[in-house]
């Protein structure tokens, strides 16, 4: 009975370590990160829709140990509207690189998009659009990423209320986490992500990490937030840009604690 348990044992540990060595490539801000993403993205093509068109794309991919993307094909292909934005999409995300004992390493991957009629007009009605509006024209459509001090024009935030800046919005709209709260924490969260030309963040990621719920809370405002794009040669174009919320407490007039939150953005 020992030598059975000990030949568990150790197949338990070699299993162990074999999962520690070797870490997927991920799309940037996780999995979560991009099924969001993929729902404020897709845009539905009108003749796919009229025709009843319906099924899943599959692009399959290498990265090298930049997580660089260099060879694409389709796996399965549906139609060539459909072919078309899926790998339109594929095209505007980053990935981290796989790991091997901590190491990065070219590795391959499957990127999956699901066109179903009635999935879409449910997510249309959630988002509150069909389509992509584009706040300034002519935009570039190379998909260079451009970071924010290369600019013409760098990218800022746009409210229906023009007396308000970014950091009053932030402060108006942010919920400190109840966890945060009871565990007195205090900290700043760095949320990295893309302007796109549209104006809508993508790839966001958290630079730098905070837990209790800041980083969700980080990211939920992130989300909120719809920028004019930067410009290079009087073109709306993609900007790496990055926010940063501190998350304070600090003691109010009743002796209680009382969030304090600041922020700031840039490239």
């Amino acid at each position: 009975m020992k030598r059975i348990w000990l030949i568990a044992l150790c197949i338990l540990l070699n299993v162990a370590a074999e999962s520690q060595e070797y870490m997927p490539l991920l799309p940037a801000g996780g999995k979560g990160q991009l099924r969001h993403y993929i729902d404020q993205e897709l845009i539905y093509p009108e003749a796919c829709l009229a025709s009843g068109t319906e099924g899943k794309v599959v692009i399959a991919f290498k990265t090298s140990e930049k997580g660089q993307v260099e060879l694409i094909r389709f796996f399965q292909k549906l139609s060539p509207l459909c072919d078309q934005e899926a790998m339109r999409i594929f095209r505007m995300i980053e990935w981290h690189p796989a790991t091997k004992l901590g190491i990065p390493i070219a590795d391959s991957g499957m990127f999956e998009i699901e066109f179903n009629i009635k999935k879409y007009k449910r997510l249309c009605k959630k988002r509150g659009y069909s389509g992509h509006f584009y706040p300034f024209e002519p935009r570039d459509t190379s998909g260079i990423v451009y970071n924010y001090r290369n600019l013409e024009t760098a990218p800022h935030p746009i409210f229906t209320n023009d007396k308000i800046n970014l950091a009053a919005f932030i402060a108006a709209n942010l919920q400190y986490p109840d966890a945060a709260i009871k565990q007195n924490l205090s900290g700043v969260v760095k949320i990295g992500f893309i302007v796109e030309p549209h104006g809508r963040p993508s790839n966001i990621q958290i630079l730098n990490s905070l837990g209790a719920g800041c980083n969700e809370e980080a990211i939920r405002i992130a989300r909120l937030i719809k920028w004019m794009p930067g410009t290079v040669n009087h073109m709306a174009v993609r900007t790496r840009m990055s926010i940063s919320i501190n998350f304070n407490l600090e003691p109010g007039n009743d002796g209680r604690t009382v969030p304090n939150i600041r922020s700031s953005y840039g490239g």
